[in-house]
């Protein structure tokens, strides 16, 4: 029973010790924290809000890939569909006008805050109503200049999304 009564208070401080971990303190990829800061961010449910959030994060990063790769098959169904008819044409602008508009609201929620981002989605917005201006004209010249804005949109899509780590 004495031996109980002396390793309760050092039990108790241990303890009360161990659950004053902020947040911070509490990365599941650091090596270096101790056992009762693991213990206290175990029990805290720190490691489960650390989880959570890149949970979130990879879920948000694979809806934006998703949405990267529904801009490339319009742009190339675009691009094939520039020499079918002209409702086929429309048909085909209006979905990649759908699918361009998600990405770059997806992106301005998600990144809309980082710095250059705000002036990409601008510019990539800009390039998608000019394209649309060039649609109603179908003379073979402007067929081709539609080709090469279709090529420039689809390789700035690609540069935005190689710059935000989007593969």
């Amino acid at each position: 029973m004495r031996l109980f009564l002396r390793w309760v208070p050092l039990a108790g401080s241990v303890l009360l010790a161990g659950c004053a971990t902020t947040m911070s303190q509490c990365d599941p990829s650091d090596k270096d924290s101790g056992f009762l800061t693991k213990l206290s961010c175990d029990t805290s449910g720190a490691y489960r809000q650390h989880i959570d959030q890149r949970e979130q994060m990879l879920l948000s990063s694979q809806e934006a890939n998703a949405l990267f790769h529904q801009v490339y098959r319009d742009i190339l169904a675009q691009q094939s569909q520039t020499k079918a008819s002209l409702a086929q044409q429309r048909r085909k602008q209006v979905e990649l006008n759908r699918s361009m508009g998600q990405l770059i609201r997806s992106l301005q929620a998600s990144k809309g805050q980082e710095a250059g981002v705000q002036a990409k989605l601008s510019a990539l917005d800009k390039d998608l109503k000019d394209i649309n201006k060039a649609s109603e004209d179908n003379s073979p010249a402007m067929l081709a200049q539609k080709q090469q804005r279709l090529q420039q949109l689809q390789q700035k899509v690609s540069a935005l999304q190689s710059s935000l780590g989007y593969e």
